[in-house]
């Protein structure tokens, strides 16, 4: 008989499987690769055989370790439906809402606009906001909501259009002074890029900016930084401009637009009207509305 499993192994296990090696799990579950690891190791010493296979490739899923996988993927989705049952039966706004967005929307938007009010209105509320470029997995209660600027099918989620954002290439007042008798060819600009995702934005750049990149990043706060600093120009939401003193470069004539960003709002249906959930989406919603009515 085998020794009794422990979820928090499973959990290690799951995240390295989902997400491709031990480093990756651990910056997923914010836990030491050495941890995820040594679980990964537990596991494989109470099951008595290997999960994965290690090469210098990375870790190969063993013929066990698929069907593990897939008892585990049931055992989480089990997990999560009850704990939205349990989250169906609160009555009133208190306790913690995860919310993942990017960080310049967090800095910019939502920290000093959204949070003072929403807390001040609820103050039994917690929030913990999950900061990153990549999407949280909702449907693994990685966040109750996110704030998203792209649509991901998947679940049973709800989502809602909350705006959309018209875009510009921006850059600092005095760069874009300089600029502005330049072509869009002699424009510097700052790219971003997101592993294995396609940015419509870049995509515009390519096809009528031009212009020399001067600086490439996979964080969307650091171009924007790099933008404010003088470094070069970006396509950026217009909202952006005013709080934190952009200007906007104009384009010749006939040059179609940079396309516009669309927000959305998304939920795990079954949260959607839990209290706490629901005071926080709605005050996403009507903040968000207001930088551009869709």
């Amino acid at each position: 008989m085998h020794e009794a499993l422990n979820w928090d192994d499973l959990r290690f296990f799951l995240a390295a499987a989902q997400h491709g090696g031990f480093g990756a799990a651990a910056r997923k579950l914010d836990q030491q690769q050495s941890t995820v690891s040594r679980r990964v190791a537990a596991l494989e010493s109470k099951l008595g055989a290997a999960v994965f296979d290690r090469t210098a490739a990375g870790l190969t899923l063993t013929g066990l370790g698929r069907r593990v996988l897939n008892e585990a993927q049931v055992m989480e989705a089990a997990l999560h439906r009850v704990a939205h049952a349990a989250s169906a039966t609160e009555k009133g706004v208190e306790g913690v809402v995860r919310v993942a967005m990017t960080e310049t929307l967090a800095s910019v938007f939502v920290i000093p606009q959204v949070l003072p009010g929403l807390l001040a209105a609820h103050p039994k509320l917690r929030l913990d906001l999950v900061i990153g470029n990549t999407s949280a997995d909702l449907a693994r209660r990685e966040a109750d909501i996110a704030v998203r600027f792209f649509l991901m099918p998947s679940g049973d989620l709800m989502t809602r259009r909350v705006a959309r954002l018209e875009t510009a290439v921006v850059g600092s007042r005095a760069l874009v002074k300089k600029l502005s008798k330049l072509k869009p060819a002699q424009w510097p600009f700052v790219a971003a890029w997101l592993p294995g995702g396609e940015v419509p934005e870049e995509a515009w750049r390519e096809a009528f900016g031009r212009g020399e990149v001067r600086v490439t990043t996979n964080s969307f706060h650091a171009q924007v930084e790099a933008v404010r600093a003088g470094l070069g120009v970006a396509v950026l939401p217009v909202a952006l401009c005013e709080p934190l003193t952009l200007s906007v470069l104009s384009l010749p004539q006939g040059t179609p637009p940079p396309p516009p960003l669309d927000t959305y709002l998304v939920t795990p249906r079954a949260l959607r009207r839990v209290p706490r959930v629901a005071a926080v989406f709605d005050a996403l919603a009507t903040a968000l509305s207001s930088l551009c009515p869709v």
